[in-house]
């Protein structure tokens, strides 16, 4: 076994056991994970199923399925699919020692009342010690759901983070002919509609419990800003000034939303509370003020002017005091903040050239560093839940679609094929 997988196989037996205690876990075991220089290899055996019935065969392969692309996703782990079973024997160890494997993943599916569950293990193959044992219920969403939940915790018991597995994605398409907000899984499946306005929907983001999604509707003429509930009921207007009532973004209490709007003048910030009664303006420009997006302790805000002539990025208190520029060149727009508070990403398209590119500003050593380039035209990030990815849209295919990036740019791929053209995406809790 190479010495960094070593290193960082200790470090995360060392999660495991912090794990089980009451105590808050310690921060910089999982930066030593994170920077400990190689993925750890898992070899996965073929889960078990509850019987030689086909159809409980095939859930066992559809579950494993959905928790080695999860696994693989987050980027963690290299997953090596093992012909040979896992049982913690000895000459076993040995066997999977030389095949590189650092932790052996075997899952059994067990049914009762007709409700299936499945039962994982994680072994140490370093020592054979057993790391992970738990047990998951099907509650509703399927195989689906249940390797969901496998990845989530095994994500959360190596790192101290929960996985994003249950994420999703809510975004404007225009496939029916008219910008409708739908929804989708982090992982391109699960599509659903939102709206059926017929109308144009747009700037969509979701509430900080996910349950509930603050978006702008021309459906009565107006842009006016209107939250729904995330399965699509009970839209009811927030902001229905006369002129722009765009671009919100949720306080981390779910109790306000920070916007846009221009009461038929020049478009400035504002925060509203969930009934559209204003708690605060924000900016006091004759410019155009757009994109306002709160830091993730609500301390700060990012935004978009153009009051030095072109639109830039600018980072203010929440007050509106303290205005300062992120220093860049071009043309920029919709800056999201990410969840960790260290990094803010926007758009930004320079002087002469008609395509955007998605760009991080580090706020330690302002400074920002271009992710896309090359292909298309790259808009609206917007970061997932725990820092480490970027969805945005991009049209290096010929039309707009959702892709997904690491932080550093690398291993970008399209969400899913969707019809049609695809836009404004922003990831849920």
């Amino acid at each position: 076994m190479k010495p960094a997988r070593l290193s960082a196989l200790i470090i995360l037996a060392a999660v495991v056991c912090f794990a089980s205690l009451p105590t808050a876990w310690p921060v910089d075991v999982y930066l030593k994970l994170i920077s400990s220089g190689e993925k750890l290899n898992v070899g996965i055996t073929n889960f078990n199923p509850s019987s030689n019935n086909p159809k409980d065969i095939e859930f066992a392969k559809k579950v494993q399925e959905v928790l080695r692309n999860d696994l693989l996703f987050s980027r963690y782990f290299n997953i090596i699919e093992m012909t040979a079973a896992f049982t913690g024997k000895k000459e076993e160890l040995d066997y999977w020692k030389n095949q590189a494997i650092d932790v052996a993943l075997t899952g059994a599916i067990k049914t009762e009342n007709n409700k299936p569950s499945l039962n994982i293990r994680l072994h140490n193959i370093e020592n054979g010690e057993l790391m992970l044992e738990k047990s998951f219920q099907n509650a509703g969403g399927g195989y689906r759901g249940i390797a969901h939940d496998a990845n989530d915790e095994i994500i959360l018991r190596f790192t101290g983070q929960k996985g994003i597995a249950h994420t999703k994605i809510v975004f404007v398409n225009d496939s029916t002919g008219a910008k409708e907000i739908y929804a989708i899984d982090y992982d391109g499946y699960g599509i659903k509609k939102i709206t059926s306005d017929n109308s144009i929907n747009i700037f969509p983001k979701w509430s900080p419990d996910g349950r509930k999604i603050a978006f702008t509707t021309y459906r009565y003429g107006n842009p006016d800003l209107y939250v729904i509930n995330s399965d699509g009921s009970n839209p009811a207007a927030v902001s229905t000034y006369q002129g722009l009532n765009i671009s919100p973004s949720w306080a981390s209490d779910g109790k306000s939303i920070i916007m846009t709007i221009s009461k038929g003048q020049s478009p400035n910030i504002y925060i509203v509370n969930l009934q559209g009664g204003i708690l605060r303006k924000i900016t006091h420009s004759n410019g155009v003020e757009s994109s306002p997006c709160f830091s993730p302790a609500n301390r700060e805000i990012v935004f978009v002017s153009d009051r030095a002539g072109l639109p830039q990025v600018y980072i203010a208190d929440s007050e509106g005091t303290n205005v300062r520029r992120v220093i860049t060149e071009g043309y920029s727009d919709s800056p999201s903040w990410s969840p960790k508070g260290d990094k803010i990403a926007f758009a930004m398209r320079f002087q002469g050239e008609s395509f955007f590119n998605i760009y991080l500003y580090d706020i330690a050593s302002d400074k920002a560093a271009g992710l896309t380039s090359g292909s298309g035209s790259n808009e609206n990030p917007s970061f997932s839940p725990d820092g480490r990815f970027i969805a945005f849209s991009s049209t290096r295919n010929g039309k707009k679609e959702l892709f997904i990036m690491s932080i550093d740019g690398s291993g970008q791929h399209r969400v899913a094929e969707i019809k049609k053209n695809s836009i404004m995406p922003h990831w849920s809790p």
